[in-house]
């Protein structure tokens, strides 16, 4: 599964500006339905690959590679092995701000949504 990176999220949120620039409604709405529909794809790929959310990878969430990086040299390298990490030991990690770090506990936050939203679907 490929994320989307910044950049591209910038390149398609100037496309859909344009759009409604030029008043192409029709077209700007297009372009965020597909956009919709390949995180849609992408959450139902992640949660068919993995059982839980701990066993994630964190490389497979949306997050700057130095992050990844920086993490892994902690042996920190999927979601449950932050258990028992405290922001304040984040914070401690090369290269890891608060920024990043908050960006972490949301992606991680998204990661268990993401799993909660499948488990509540599939007892439908």
């Amino acid at each position: 599964m490929t994320r989307i990176t910044a950049a591209q999220a910038a390149v398609v949120a100037r496309q859909i500006e344009l759009q409604l620039a030029q008043g192409n409604f029709s077209a700007a709405d297009d372009i965020l339905t597909r956009c919709v529909e390949e995180v849609r794809n992408q959450r139902r790929e992640l949660c068919a690959e993995y059982a839980t959310p701990r066993e994630v990878p964190l490389a497979r969430l949306s997050l700057e590679p130095q992050v990844v990086n920086a993490l892994e040299k902690c042996q920190i390298t999927k979601v449950g092995d932050l258990q028992g990490i405290t922001y304040e030991d984040l914070l401690e990690v090369p290269t890891m701000g608060p920024t990043r770090a908050s960006e972490l506990r949301d992606s991680v936050r998204q990661l268990f949504r993401d799993f909660k939203t499948r488990s509540f679907e599939q007892a439908l």
